[in-house]
């Protein structure tokens, strides 16, 4: 395997986890005040390649390296490829990858009755009004757009093309004579203020005001006056940041911000949420917010209560319009955007079985653990490369399975062709490999181009009787005075270098009644939670009933559950009536309103991996592989099927990000490097035989109440 990470320090190292896990560090020198907060692939078209990663720094720089895999040495460069600095300490950046109307159209139609308030949070994107103040022109224009989110709300979205027009020069002609002997440190003093004047205060920050309805913007800019550009940016910085025709929105949002994230799907949506900041979604494409919740409400001694959201996430599995939130204060927050501003369900992980005698005292586990965090959520990603080989591993192990249920069942013929019968097997392998991980959809680089454009023309041409021309944007297109037509002939030229594009794999996603989310916290502790809705929770539903009023369960079908399910959700509701937590007893319980899913949120494992805090999360693409960064400067590759730690490694620094790369290099067999650990995996045997018991009270401890009261 192969893990990028990010430190304290500000640097990069890359890990390959093979053998005796090699680490290349970036030769650049330590800096405690160029802490990264974030990184994200940002290769090739859309940001879909993993041969560039861009990062964000706390004192607000955002700089892509190139990530040289195919070499004998793989490294992280030493030179950032692009820069730019936003304001401030920036959180979270991320790549705008470009299949959103290769989907969207699809989702729109699917429930497009079903909602009286459907438009309001699925747009049509048609009008030229509405998308004024976004991005939809330049996300249909260009192919490299990056978003950067700023703890003090501002937001950028860039034009990342690394061409030499798209950077910042100075003026070598007009300080000719003064330039030509001076030393770096003076070019760069120069070119520092050169670019605070010409660039960052000329920047237009548009803010949107939450509380107001109709998403009114107000310009203001000098928000760099007191940014001092010389004690930030180092020598590779000179004539290598982005140009100001290449930051083609800013905005400044609800603030404070702890945590952002753009859905993954839909990249228009971007999710902001903080610690005294309810979650919200603001839409790209017009500029607006989508969406906004409200707080969990007022107690009994009339206090607000604040969400304070450390983390965020989109559960696409389920559906692209509900979104998952961890919070200061041990916390699962789930909102439905289709429903309601409020939550609809909230998951306090203390249960009112860890409250003892004994809970003020310090060696207690429950005391030592009551300032807990849930510092970081990930779940499955949907988007992977065509010619990644995901049938290596599991093949083998879903071959067997089926070898089993053809014995159980006895389905199996014999055939006289041997030839035949193993070509049936390698089909009907294939066939379930299929089931459990089914493409919606593949898309080619180049076919999105052209889809984009026609769009783009299809929006100019409500423009007849008062065509604006195009901005000279990153394509450069070229138009006649009376026609906005982009022929194919444009787009082969600009892809000349890619060829036929590149293929990449979305997949199935809104299909599912459950979704499995890895939660983190800040005394070393990674949580497997399951959170079930639909048919799914009718039959978690009535399992609970039966075993409350001493019924002898019997399974029903979904046909079934759903003629009782209005009864079934009435007992639900008296349900979490009653099983109010000690932590939160005196708020008032989350649900849906009539006529949407209910949600549950359950256990499934926790695993205590590291010695101290979690910063960050990463699922593999293949979501067998969980990696964890945590502050005692290990990082720990878990296998989520075995729950088993396969590697821990040693790299040196405060980690604060990680990244994994989807190749899976093979590993030499019976081999353990000097930085494994073999009894940290036993240990974590012994802690899940630990929460074994943990979580099979915490199963009962609901009818355990239920049946007190």
């Amino acid at each position: 395997m192969q893990v990028i990470t990010s430190d304290k320090i500000g640097l990069i190292q890359y890990i390959k986890c093979t053998g005796g896990n090699s680490i290349f560090e970036q030769n650049l020198p330590a800096d405690l005040n160029r802490k990264i907060n974030n990184m994200t692939w940002s290769g090739g078209y859309g940001g879909y390649e993993e041969s560039e990663i861009t990062i964000c720094r706390e004192n607000g720089l955002v700089e892509s390296f190139q990530f040289y895999e195919n070499v004998e040495n793989p490294h992280v460069n030493d030179t950032a490829s692009l820069s730019f600095l936003s304001c401030s300490n920036c959180i979270y950046t991320r790549m705008l990858n470009h299949h959103h109307n290769v989907i969207y159209e699809d989702i729109l139609n699917e429930h497009k009755d079903k909602y009286a308030n459907y438009l309001n949070f699925m747009p049509v994107y048609n009008n030229n009004e509405k998308v004024k103040n976004g991005i939809y022109e330049d996300y249909l224009l260009n192919s490299r757009l990056l978003v950067t989110v700023n703890s003090t709300g501002h937001v950028h979205v860039l034009n990342w093309e690394h061409d030499e027009s798209s950077k910042y020069y100075l003026n070598d002609t007009l300080y000719k004579n003064e330039i030509k002997n001076e030393d770096i440190q003076k070019k760069m003093q120069r070119y520092c203020e050169n670019y605070k004047k010409d660039v960052l205060n000329k920047i237009q920050y548009k803010k949107i005001d939450d509380k107001d309805n109709n998403n009114n913007n107000i310009i203001t800019n000098n928000e760099y006056e007191h940014v001092n550009l010389q004690k930030i940016c180092k020598d590779y910085h000179y004539n290598n940041m982005i140009a100001k025709e290449n930051i083609l929105q800013s905005y400044i949002l609800s603030n404070p911000i702890n945590a952002a994230c753009v859905n993954e799907l839909l990249t228009n949506r971007l999710a902001i949420g903080g610690y005294k900041n309810c979650l919200k979604v603001f839409d790209l494409f017009t500029g607006t917010y989508l969406w906004k919740s409200k707080g969990l409400g007022v107690s009994l001694l009339h206090l607000n209560c604040e969400t304070l959201i450390k983390s965020l996430n989109f559960l696409n599995d389920i559906n692209v319009n509900i979104l998952c939130a961890s919070t200061y204060d041990h916390k699962i927050i789930l909102y439905d955007m289709r429903c309601q501003p409020k939550p609809v369900y909230i998951y306090d992980h203390y249960k009112t079985q860890n409250v003892i005698e004994n809970k003020y005292n310090y060696f207690d586990h429950n005391y030592s653990e009551s300032d807990l965090v849930f510092t970081n959520i990930c779940n499955t990603s949907h988007i992977y490369s065509d010619d990644m080989d995901t049938n290596t591993l599991d093949m083998k192990d879903e071959k067997i399975k089926k070898e089993n249920y053809d014995k159980d069942e006895n389905i199996s013929d014999d055939e006289n062709n041997d030839d035949q019968h193993n070509n049936s097997d390698k089909d009907d392998d294939q066939h379930i490999h299929n089931n459990k991980d089914s493409i919606y959809i593949k898309f080619n680089t180049n076919q999105i181009q052209l889809q984009n454009l026609e769009i783009f023309n299809k929006l100019k041409e409500q423009q007849k009787n008062d065509i604006q021309p195009i901005k000279n944007k990153k394509r450069k297109l070229t138009h006649n005075d009376h026609s906005l037509k982009t022929t194919e002939k444009d787009i082969v030229l600009y892809n000349k270098k890619e060829d036929t594009g590149k293929t990449y794999c979305i997949k199935k996603f809104s299909h599912n009644n459950s979704q499995t989310i890895y939660v983190s916290d800040n005394y070393g502790s990674v949580y497997s939670f399951e959170i079930i809705t639909g048919n799914k929770l009718l039959q978690y539903i009535y399992r609970k009933k039966c075993a409350i009023e001493k019924i002898t369960y019997e399974k029903k079908s979904d046909k079934y559950l759903l003629k009782i399910k209005d009864k079934l959700y009435e007992f639900y509701k008296d349900f979490q009536n009653n099983n109010k937590t000690h932590m939160r007893n005196d708020l008032p319980t989350m649900w849906a309103k009539n006529d949407f899913d209910q949600f549950h949120i359950n256990l499934i494992k926790k695993i205590k991996i590291h010695n101290g805090g979690i910063s960050f999360l990463f699922l593999h693409k293949r979501g067998k592989f969980l990696c964890s960064a945590s502050y005692e400067r290990f990082i720990i590759i878990l296998n989520t099927e075995t729950r088993k730690v396969i590697k821990r490694i040693h790299v040196g620094h405060v980690l604060t990000s990680c990244l994994f790369h989807s190749k899976i290099l093979e590993e030499s067999a019976h081999t353990k490097g000097d930085n494994d650990c073999v009894s940290w995996a036993d240990s974590s045997e012994e802690g899940e035989e630990d929460d074994d018991e943990n979580d099979d009270d915490d199963e009962n401890d609901d009818d355990e109440e239920m049946t007190m009261n």
